[in-house]
């Protein structure tokens, strides 16, 4: 599996656990920001990825389009 992909992957259970505990669980927002954050470095490393590749991975320009 290349890093796209578990990036890819990593981002979506994130948004996903966030969605959820937004809905489920707001009184903790210490663990929805920290989520946050941490989808937020996430994407970082995404982009830097797509940056060193000259964006020719269109697979990976999808990924960075979902869930922003």
């Amino acid at each position: 599996m290349s890093n796209k992909d578990s990036y890819a992957r990593r981002h979506r259970y994130l948004d996903d656990k966030i969605t959820k505990l937004e809905k489920t669980n707001s009184y903790n927002r210490e663990l929805i920001t920290n989520l946050k954050k941490k989808k937020l470095r996430l994407k970082e490393q995404m982009v830097s990825e797509v940056r060193s590749t000259g964006w020719r991975d269109k697979e990976m320009r999808n990924a960075l389009a979902i869930g922003s």
